[in-house]
């Protein structure tokens, strides 16, 4: 048996402290043309406590990581060591040029070591804080992935395993595979899932569980709960719905007219209670999903420094946040009446 494996990241809500921030800053728009971009957001995000950057060997086929890189090594010492950074493995997309390929996910040792070699080379680091599994490959055991990743471990390229958009389930059988390979107190330091008052669905699988509004998660119900008590970080990435209820991209974001009006009612009641909190809409967004208690870990994907520092007034929309007013947020997303 491999050395136990604790997650450092792998808190519970109680225990939220200076090395691990309330959000997550997410790249995966930046790249590598507009450098002056990232490091302003960066900055930002250094500005607003933030301590976790999230990317992809996916997003811009490599270009997010090789820009997270290139700003990471502008950073001066104390401020590089406050940073850590998780990136995503697991996904194969056809060769964008040719069109040769079928997208599939991949979790074969193999795959996670050609990927994990090239996400250091383009991140510019050693080790990989933690690496996350993107998406469900069935074919492949989660033991065989788990293995490949101790694997990795051993050799000094990642820290911990984190996994995402995936069942209970299939959580539950990492979690169980880590902790036969290493230990009974190892465990995954994240799960990562889309989650936000425009994607409720772990939220209203628990409250409208004996009701026939009750909606299909896939798998996912009880999702949060598990996460809380197993100590697993659960991040919820998209957490803004691209800005459709403060007051950006509102009409992209409706699919019809009825869900446009739905966006409208809601962004006002978001309106209302920033003005009235004395914060961003978006703190009044993401303090939706932080009054959860499952000490969820909003993703924010934006790299506009005065949107960073309008989600990072969360916390003081959460604190003051009433019970009635979370509902009220909720109902209006809803666009009907709580049973």
């Amino acid at each position: 048996m491999l050395a136990p494996m604790i997650a450092s990241s792998a808190l519970t809500p109680e225990e939220l402290s200076a090395e691990r921030s309330a959000l997550v800053l997410g790249t995966m728009t930046w790249d590598d043309t507009q450098p002056e971009v990232n490091a302003a957001a960066l900055r930002a995000g250094l500005d607003a406590g933030i301590t976790l950057l999230d990317t992809a060997d996916i997003y811009g086929d490599g270009a997010s990581e090789r820009a997270v890189g290139a700003a990471l090594a502008e950073l001066d010492d104390a401020e590089r060591t406050r940073l850590r950074v998780q990136t995503k493995c697991g996904i194969v997309r056809a060769n964008r040029a040719t069109g040769v390929g079928t997208k599939h996910y991949d979790s074969s040792p193999a795959h996670i070591a050609a990927s994990l070699a090239g996400s250091r080379e383009r991140l510019g680091v050693e080790t990989v804080d933690t690496l996350v599994i993107h998406r469900p490959d069935l074919l492949t055991d989660p033991e065989t992935t788990v293995r490949a990743f101790l694997d990795a471990r051993e050799a000094g390229h990642v820290g911990e395993l984190g996994v995402s958009n995936l069942s209970v389930s299939r959580a539950q059988a990492y979690q169980a595979a880590l902790r036969r390979l290493a230990g009974p107190e190892s465990r995954l330091a994240c799960v990562q899932v889309e989650l936000g008052l425009h994607h409720r669905g772990l939220v209203e699988a628990e409250v409208l569980a004996n009701h026939t509004a009750a909606p299909a998660t896939g798998g996912a119900v009880g999702l949060g709960q598990w996460c809380r008590d197993e100590g697993v970080e659960l991040q919820a990435w998209g957490p803004l719905g691209q800005g459709r209820y403060t007051g950006r991209a509102a009409t992209e974001s409706a699919a019809d007219s009825s869900d446009e009006a739905t966006v409208a009612d809601t962004t006002q009641v978001v309106a209302e209670l920033a003005d009235r909190y004395g914060v961003s809409g978006e703190a009044v967004v993401l303090a939706w999903l932080t009054r959860l208690p499952w000490g969820v870990r909003p993703v924010i994907g934006t790299r506009a420094p005065e949107r960073i520092a309008a989600c990072a007034q969360q916390g003081r929309a959460a604190e003051a946040m009433t019970t009635e007013d979370w509902h009220r947020l909720w109902t209006a997303a809803r666009g009907e009446k709580l049973p």
